[in-house]
C-alpha cells in the first residue's frame, strides 16, 4: 500500500493500493504515466506534484511512501482487541 502525505502540512491525503501517476501531455492535460516519468499523482481525480516538480498548476506537492499494508491492519486489530477487552472488564 500507497501513504500520499503533503508535504506543505504533512497531512495524509490518501492511502491507496496503487499510485496513479501522471505528467501533463503535449496537449496540457493530465495523462497516465510511468512511476519514473511522473512528474504528479493523482488521488480522487485530484492531481497533485510529486516532490521536485512543479508541472501541475497551483497543486500541493506530495510525498509517495510504501508501507505493509498487512502490518497496519494487525496494529489497528491489537488495538481495537485492547479497546474491547478493556470495556469488557469494566
Amino acid at each position: 500500500m500507497y501513504r500520499i502525505v503533503s508535504v506543505t502540512t504533512g497531512a495524509e491525503i490518501g492511502v491507496v493500493d496503487t499510485v496513479s501517476y501522471i505528467k501533463v501531455g503535449s496537449s496540457g492535460s493530465y495523462t497516465p504515466a510511468t512511476m519514473d516519468d511522473a512528474t504528479g499523482v493523482a488521488v480522487n481525480s485530484v492531481a497533485y506534484d510529486l516532490m521536485g516538480h512543479d508541472e501541475v498548476n497551483g497543486a500541493d506537492t506530495v510525498l509517495v511512501t510504501k508501507f505493509d499494508g498487512g502490518t497496519a491492519v494487525a496494529e489497528q486489530q491489537r488495538i481495537i482487541n485492547g479497546l474491547l477487552i478493556s470495556m469488557l472488564e469494566g
